[in-house]
């Protein structure tokens, strides 16, 4: 259990101002991580000094998922598509078991990891074998700089994508380079993963890492009518112009609610300019420069604010709502 998540009556104040009885009553978290502490042992002291986010938190089993959600949705049903954690350090063989189990015994929709050495004809088996319902790459299989100038295809090979076209499986993207979706490269890539695997599904997390709406603006531009092809998950984005942007620019069936747990499971905000993103936070974490002290107090979860703004672009439209929250991933993840 992370020993810094817990609710204050700040949280339930927010939640009664902000939320009770906003969201649909069923929701899917189409984006958290399920890894047990004994596959994520190998993660390196130097890989989590390079990321915020796994210092925020690697570990999260089915039975701890459970109870952050409990705490924060005390009004909802709450399933999960489960990822597992694809970093080169992870035990990915005992990872993709332990989602396969969850897939069995609970219910879930679960997420197969990638590698791009693995081959193609023992990744088929496993995956049909495990129930997965998509595939789950990552630049780090390749680099463990963030952001690295890595293609796509350094981390997962055409002949994977060729199974997942076959299979007529989701992909979960998160992109390379630290332009993220609007770097030439991956627009170029996109396209012509789009155009060569047409009976796959490509959902881009984190809305292309456009946690800046600025990013998303000249992603738009950039991918045209293609925006169309693909789908986009919520996953730690929080920006409010983000969110009117997808709204007013995207068909709302094809965007996914997703947390990405247990990373943000901490109070706080973001700031936002041309040049970056900044968390705000009141939970000690290296990365915290605790640049408004004074303010933390006040701070709720930051899934909270998330929440709110998410809901409030689409206009509380209660089939809209459904859909990005529940029904979008229950067509896509299959």
């Amino acid at each position: 259990m992370s020993s810094y998540f817990h609710k204050t009556g700040v949280d339930e104040a927010f939640y009664d101002r902000n939320l009770r009885g906003r969201l649909p009553t069923s929701i899917i978290d189409a984006h958290a991580h399920f890894v047990l502490p004994e596959h994520a042992a190998g993660i390196s002291k130097e890989s989590v000094a390079g990321d915020w986010a796994l210092q925020c938190g690697i570990n999260m089993t089915y039975e701890e998922a459970l109870y952050y959600t409990s705490v924060m949705f005390p009004e909802n049903q709450v399933g999960f598509v489960a990822l597992p954690c694809p970093m080169r350090e992870v035990d990915s063989h005992g990872n993709n078991a332990y989602i396969a189990s969850l897939i069995k015994e609970r219910g879930f929709r679960g997420l197969y990891t990638l590698r791009p050495e693995y081959d193609c004809p023992q990744i088929e088996r496993d995956y049909i074998s495990g129930g997965f319902c998509g595939f789950k790459p990552y630049p780090y299989m390749a680099s463990m700089i963030k952001g690295a100038d890595v293609s796509i295809f350094d981390f997962m090979p055409h002949e994977q994508f060729a199974l997942a076209d076959r299979l007529r499986a989701a992909v979960l993207m998160h992109l390379p380079r630290a332009e993220r979706l609007p770097h030439p490269d991956n627009i170029s890539e996109i396209r012509e993963i789009l155009d060569k695997y047409p009976n796959m599904k490509l959902v881009v997390a984190h809305f292309g890492r456009c946690f800046q709406h600025e990013y998303f603006e000249r992603s738009l531009e950039a991918l045209g009518e293609d925006v169309h092809r693909l789908w986009f998950d919520t996953a730690a984005v929080l920006n409010p112009k983000v969110y009117a942007l997808a709204a007013e620019h995207l068909d709302h069936r094809r965007v996914i609610f997703g947390t990405d747990l247990p990373v943000l499971l901490w109070h706080g905000k973001r700031e936002w300019d041309e040049r970056g993103y900044y968390n705000l936070c009141r939970e000690d974490f290296p990365w915290n420069k605790h640049k408004y002290p004074q303010d933390e107090a006040g701070y709720t979860y930051y899934i909270y604010e998330q929440l709110n703004n998410l809901m409030t672009a689409y206009g509380d439209d209660r089939a809209k709502l459904e859909d990005i929250f529940r029904r979008n991933a229950e067509k896509v993840y299959a």
